[in-house]
């Protein structure tokens, strides 16, 4: 689900030990990585520490 700015909601993913399905529906990441679905993508988030943002949906 998009909201307005580019922000996915990680709430589901804030704990850094869940474990990312194979599904794909690819995020493209401000820092130019494609993530494959929203769970690696939310992940990455909390890894950056909240400075990678959701450029678009789909690859890179």
């Amino acid at each position: 689900v998009f909201s307005q700015g580019g922000q996915v909601d990680c709430g589901e993913f804030q704990d850094t030990k869940v474990y990312c399905t194979r599904e794909s529906n690819p995020h493209c990441g401000s820092d130019g990585q494609t993530y494959g679905n929203k769970c690696a993508f939310c992940k990455a988030i909390v890894k950056s520490g909240g400075k990678i943002s959701l450029k678009h949906p789909g690859k890179c």
